[in-house]
């Protein structure tokens, strides 16, 4: 008699939770957000790094042929910063990674992936940055600008970074 309330409490949860997220997902692909389908080091820092991955031989590690490479977990959500069609390249952004990395294209989907504990990963739950929302260039001044104070003695004004 008991579990007839449980149930019917998770069947509930389930189909709302099962609702409603399809459209959420539209516009995240619509955003550049892709899953990852790789389990292991396939996203590179450099781009012809990631064109190695493709090239080595089953007799060299990967350590041996590529000096840093970043794990991808299937289900791991990222964003599309930049394509190379030519090369079948994704520039990609990672929540957590302060770098883009290069990754395959063809490790990456549209469609919402399960992660191995069987979560779609969205991109509150992997704080990545949107392309919208990038961070300033390393020649830019990211931080506030100067301001000026007056002095109390009435001599020159000085500028406080």
């Amino acid at each position: 008699m008991r579990s007839l309330p449980f149930a019917s409490a998770f069947l509930a949860l389930l189909g709302l939770a099962s609702t409603g997220s399809g459209d959420d997902h539209a516009d995240w692909v619509a955003k550049g957000y892709r899953w990852s389908v790789v389990d292991g080091p396939y996203a590179y820092i450099t781009k012809e790094d990631a064109k190695n991955d493709r090239s080595r031989s089953g007799s060299k590690s990967a350590s041996d042929v590529i000096g840093h490479a970043y794990y991808l977990r299937p289900g791991k959500i990222v964003v599309v910063v930049e394509t190379d069609a030519s090369a079948g390249l994704s520039k990609i952004r990672i929540g957590g990674v302060a770098s883009d990395l290069w990754t395959a294209t063809k490790n990456l989907t549209t469609r919402p992936f399960r992660d191995t504990l069987g979560v779609i990963e969205t991109p509150e739950m992997a704080g990545v940055l949107s392309i919208s929302s990038a961070t300033p260039s390393p020649g830019s001044n990211a931080g506030p600008a100067p301001s000026v104070s007056p002095s109390p003695t009435g001599t020159p004004l000085q500028q406080r970074p």
